[in-house]
């Protein structure tokens, strides 16, 4: 009888969720470089990263630059004897259960710290990572916000720690369903059931 009730507490506290974190390639875009989907769901808002931030915030002390709409850049000029930390906020304005960091990263990219709703969800190496997205599920569906840090700091093989952003979507993803909760009263009553028919047998 222990044992079932074990079972049965590890099947009810199972439904609670992990963030899932992944990097996957930038393949479908419209022409500024945002995804319309991502793994087959469809991008419900995309926050531009463009030259000067255009949807996002920039702060800190380290220089900015970038290309027309398509894409910010988060310079590290220590090479230069300039160093300085600079990072990028944005905010969706729709409820999503899931978002994805849109980035670009070639020879010059280095370390970058990346953050949903004040969360850490990695610090990852953007030297010549290309265009990629860092896609994070199993968020609760609300607003999310996103921030970017570059670190100042970059591997042996990068020439400096530049960090790339073409911007930030929010979508969707399918999910499990959560059973309700008269699912769990009816699996208690069975596993009681089972319990009470093992202990007659043995009665018997």
């Amino acid at each position: 009888m222990k044992r079932i009730l074990v079972i049965a507490l590890l099947l009810i506290s199972s439904h609670a969720s992990a963030l899932s974190i992944k990097w996957i390639p930038l393949v479908t875009t419209e022409k500024n470089g945002n995804p319309v989907n991502i793994e087959g769901n469809a991008v419900l808002e995309y926050r531009n990263a463009g030259k000067g931030g255009i949807d996002w915030t920039v702060t800190g002390d380290g220089p900015t630059g970038g290309k027309g709409v398509r894409e910010l850049w988060l310079f590290d000029n220590s090479a230069a004897g300039i160093p300085g930390t600079s990072q990028a906020t944005t905010s969706f304005s729709v409820i999503s259960n899931s978002v994805g960091f849109v980035m670009a990263g070639d020879h010059n990219d280095g370390f970058a710290q990346f953050f949903v709703d004040n969360i850490d969800v990695g610090t990852y190496d953007m030297y010549r990572g290309g265009n990629r997205i860092l896609v994070v599920n199993g968020l609760d569906s609300s607003v999310h916000t996103l921030k970017i840090v570059q670190l100042g700091l970059h591997s042996p093989l990068s020439t400096k720690g530049d960090v790339a952003i073409f911007g930030g979507a929010a979508f969707n993803a399918s999910v499990s369903p959560i059973p309700e909760p008269e699912t769990y009263v009816m699996l208690l009553a069975g596993l009681a059931l089972l319990g009470f028919a093992g202990r007659k047998k043995v009665n018997v």
